[in-house]
């Protein structure tokens, strides 16, 4: 089954390369910060955010992979950070600007 994850982070005293190397790497993962919406046209995530669809036989089981990648990705650039990760099986998003 595909699950959508959603991941917002803070990385503490982090320079712009910093961000640039987390992104790079949520990007790896298959977080996107850049996403397609039904209608063809791009949509750009909130910052410090990316999303990306995952397979797996539960939220929770994703929920976790994914945190796990994650922190790991960052612990291995020794980025002192928050993580949050939310993951739905049945989803809808979208995007306005003000």
């Amino acid at each position: 089954m595909s699950y959508l994850a959603f991941c917002t982070f803070d990385l503490k005293n982090a320079s712009s390369q910093d961000y640039k190397n987390a992104y790079a790497d949520l990007e790896e993962m298959g977080l996107r910060k850049v996403q397609t919406s039904d209608n063809g046209g791009d949509v750009v995530i909130p910052t410090t955010s990316a999303m990306g669809a995952f397979k797996g036989s539960s939220s929770g089981e994703v929920r976790d992979y994914v945190r796990n990648k994650v922190k790991a990705a960052f612990a291995a650039r020794r980025f002192n950070s928050e993580i949050f990760v939310a993951v739905g099986e049945n989803w809808a998003w979208g995007a306005t600007t003000t």
